[in-house]
C-alpha cells in the first residue's frame, strides 16, 4: 500500500499489475486539483499533458496498448472513441497502432468534444461526472467511421478509470442512439477500479461481452482530513479573443466527426511532409525541441515532435490544458492563461521551463489570436503553427 499526502485528505494505493519501467512513478504520480468532486490527479508521465514526455517515450505506451488490444478485438469491425479534452491524443494514438499492426482491420475512431461547429447539432451527449467540466459532445460521424454491421467491437480509451461511471455514461448514449455492439473493451493507462469498471459496464448492458486493459491496474481509498474544505473550481476569467468554433473541413485539426482507418493513413503520411517542408529547414540541427499542444488539438503535435525525433532532434511535447491542477511536488511550474478559444476559462501550461529547451513550438488550431500573450510572454521565444499551418515566429512578445 503506498499512501499519497494531500492538503485535503490521503489517497492510498494498492498495485496489482504494472508494465511500466519499475515504480509506480514510471507511469504516474499524485498531484491536487481545484476540483470539489475530486480533490486528486493521476498524473501520466507518459501522456504529455501536464509533464512533458519525449515523442518515442509517448509512442512506446500507445504500442504497448494497441498491442495488447490485439488478443480481445478478434477479427471483427471496430469503433475506438477517447475523451476529450485528455484523452483525444491517446485514443487516436492507440487507433493509430491498432491501424499499423492490423492494416485490413474495418475500424473508425471518433472523440468527445467540448467543441462544436457552427450549424451543427451534438449526435451524442454524455457527462463525466467528477470532471471540472461534465458536458461531452459527439458529433455526427463522417461517413466511413462507423462500422456497417451490428458485429461491433467498442473500444473506449480514457487515461485512467477509478470507477467506470464514466465509460457507462458514453456506452448508454451510443445504446440509446441504436448503436449495437457484441464486445467493448476498456482501454486506460491506469485502471483504479479492482474491475468495477467492467462491472458497471456489465449493469448498464447486460449480455454484451466486457474487458478491460491497462498498463497499471490497482486500488485506491480516498480519506478526506478532518475539518478540511473542498476546493472550489478556478472563477471565470475575461475572454481575451473572439469565439472559436472548429471548421470540420480544415485540413489536420481535430478529427471531431471522426476518421476512418484509411483517412488516418493518409493525414499521417501529409502531416510528415508538412514538417519535413515547413518545420524542420527553421529548427538547428539536434535541437532540444518542446512541441506544445493546445486543448484538444494534441495529436498533431505529437506527430510533429515524432517526426523532428526522426530528423535527430531530442524532440518532446506537452499540451496546455484547462485541467485546474494545483502547483506543488508535481506541478513545479505553471504558466496560467485566458482561453484559446474566447470561452472565458482560464487553462494552464504545466511544467515547462523555457531555459530548458533550444526551441518551443506552438500548434493551435485557431488563429493567431487564440494563442494569448500571457501564454506567449512567458514562453519568450517560441514558433507558433496556426490553423492554416502558416509558421510565426515570437519574440519578445512580438509575432512575425
Amino acid at each position: 500500500m503506498i499512501e499519497h499526502l494531500l492538503g485535503t485528505g490521503t489517497l492510498t494505493l494498492a498495485i496489482d499489475h504494472h508494465e511500466g519501467d519499475g515504480t509506480d512513478e514510471a507511469l504516474f504520480r499524485i498531484a491536487e486539483r481545484q476540483n470539489p468532486k475530486r480533490a486528486f490527479l493521476f498524473v501520466s508521465t507518459v501522456l504529455g499533458r501536464h509533464i512533458p514526455v519525449s515523442a518515442a517515450r509517448h509512442r512506446a505506451a500507445l504500442d504497448q496498448l494497441a498491442e495488447k488490444l490485439l488478443e480481445p478485438l478478434g477479427s471483427g469491425p471496430v469503433l475506438v472513441m477517447s475523451y476529450a479534452e485528455t484523452a483525444v491524443g491517446l485514443g487516436l494514438g492507440v487507433f493509430d497502432g491498432l491501424c499499423r499492426k492490423r492494416p485490413h482491420l474495418a475500424a473508425g475512431y471518433l472523440p468527445t468534444t467540448r467543441l462544436c461547429p457552427e450549424g451543427v447539432s451534438p449526435w451524442l451527449n454524455t457527462r463525466e461526472e467528477h470532471s471540472h467540466a461534465a458536458e461531452h459532445m459527439v458529433l455526427p460521424p463522417r461517413a466511413g467511421v462507423l462500422p456497417d454491421t451490428e458485429d461491433v467491437t467498442l473500444v473506449l480509451v480514457d487515461d485512467e478509470t477509478t470507477t467506470g461511471n464514466t465509460f457507462k455514461g458514453l456506452v448508454g448514449a451510443l445504446h440509446q442512439a441504436g448503436i449495437a455492439v457484441s464486445k467493448i473493451v476498456l482501454v486506460t493507462l491506469t485502471d483504479w477500479s479492482d474491475g468495477g469498471c467492467i462491472t458497471t459496464i456489465k449493469q448498464a448492458l447486460p449480455g454484451v461481452s466486457v474487458s478491460a486493459l491497462a498498463l497499471l491496474s490497482g486500488r485506491y481509498a480516498w480519506s478526506p482530513a478532518p475539518g478540511s474544505q473542498a476546493r472550489s473550481l478556478p472563477p471565470a476569467c475575461a475572454a481575451v479573443c473572439p469565439p472559436w468554433a472548429p471548421d470540420p473541413s480544415a485540413a489536420f485539426g481535430v478529427p471531431r466527426s471522426g476518421l476512418s482507418a484509411a483517412a488516418m493513413a493518409s493525414d499521417r503520411l501529409a502531416w510528415a511532409a508538412y514538417i519535413d517542408r515547413h518545420l524542420c529547414p527553421l529548427l538547428v540541427p539536434q535541437s532540444r525541441v518542446l512541441v506544445i499542444g493546445t486543448g484538444e488539438h494534441v495529436w498533431h503535435p505529437f506527430l510533429a515532435a515524432e517526426q523532428l525525433e526522426r530528423h535527430g532532434h531530442a524532440a518532446s511535447f506537452i499540451s496546455t490544458t484547462r485541467s485546474p491542477v494545483l502547483p506543488g511536488p508535481v506541478i513545479r511550474q505553471q504558466i496560467t492563461f485566458p482561453d484559446h478559444y474566447g470561452i472565458g476559462i482560464s487553462m494552464y501550461l504545466n511544467n515547462v521551463d523555457p531555459g530548458e529547451w533550444d526551441e518551443m513550438i506552438v500548434f493551435t488550431e485557431t488563429g493567431l489570436s487564440g494563442v494569448p500573450d500571457a501564454l506567449t510572454s512567458a514562453l519568450g521565444r517560441c514558433w507558433v503553427v496556426d490553423g492554416n499551418q502558416q509558421v510565426h515566429l515570437v519574440r519578445e512578445g512580438a509575432i512575425s
